[in-house]
């Protein structure tokens, strides 16, 4: 396929992934679903889909919550996904490029917002709001998500263009020492994405479903999909068993009810 041609393709996928910020949580812009697309771009979906899980591990803990800006995956997923199809290399090799891509593109993405979309089109919106102007808010916010999606989309254009005919050179270039201490980390990476999704939902009352989940799996080698049944199986027992005491308080209050 022609490098041009591969780069509009890529461009898409990238105003498909930034797009996300638009229209909800919908989680499409997450590594799981860019990688793919990626691949079935560049003729390599297993390639793909494979780099997308090494790379969703890495990121499982990474959600905008408040303040707090995660790294920019749909970047780091695209230009990572093809550097390791197009070099031939391996999906752990995506980790060298795509969270310091993420990092750049995030501070990009920031700088836009607050030297362009703030004044500009926050501006404009707040101008048509105290006129009274619903839709002229509506055509403002519209316009500056386009203007957003269009620059970071053509920010991965012109990277990959550009980028594509050197990386077999730089894959070369690469020590074999660094490579190997990137399939270290990214043996170590997903275990510290687990522990930050842990450190978010962990409580007393879910502690002792993790660690028994834990044990299950570690000493009993049960594999993950046995455990998450028993999970289903427990929960179906917790949820009967507060059924039943709702239903005897229930019937405790209309007896105290009739006698009285």
């Amino acid at each position: 396929m022609d490098l041009l041609v591969q780069t509009l393709l890529i461009t898409l996928v990238a105003a498909f992934g930034f797009a996300h910020d638009g229209v909800g949580s919908t989680m499409w812009n997450r590594p799981i679903v860019m990688a793919p697309l990626v691949g079935l771009v560049l003729g390599d979906i297993r390639t793909g889909i494979m780099t997308g899980a090494t790379l969703e591990l890495i990121w499982l803990g990474a959600f905008p919550v408040g303040a707090s800006c995660p790294p920019e995956m749909v970047s780091g997923a695209i230009i990572g996904t093809s550097f390791v199809i197009n070099s031939g290399g391996e999906p752990s090799a995506a980790v060298a490029l795509a969270v310091p891509v993420a990092t750049l593109v995030l501070m990009i993405k920031t700088g836009l917002r607050v030297l362009i979309t703030s004044p500009v089109f926050c501006g404009h919106a707040d101008k048509c709001a105290a006129a009274g102007d619903a839709r002229g808010v509506e055509r403002t916010e519209t316009i500056g998500w386009i203007f957003e999606i269009v620059s970071l989309s053509a920010i991965i254009a012109v990277s990959y263009y550009l980028g594509a005919p050197l990386i077999k050179d730089i894959v070369a270039a690469i020590p074999p020492f660094i490579n190997h201490g990137l399939e270290i980390a990214t043996g170590i990476i997903p275990a510290i994405g687990f522990a930050m999704l842990v450190r978010m939902i962990i409580s007393k009352d879910v502690a002792a479903f993790f660690f028994g989940g834990f044990l299950l799996s570690a000493y009993l080698e049960i594999p993950v999909f046995g455990v998450a049944l028993m999970a289903c199986v427990i929960v179906g027992v917790i949820l009967t068993i507060k059924q039943t005491n709702n239903n005897k308080i229930s019937e405790e209050v209309l007896s105290d009810e009739n006698e009285f």
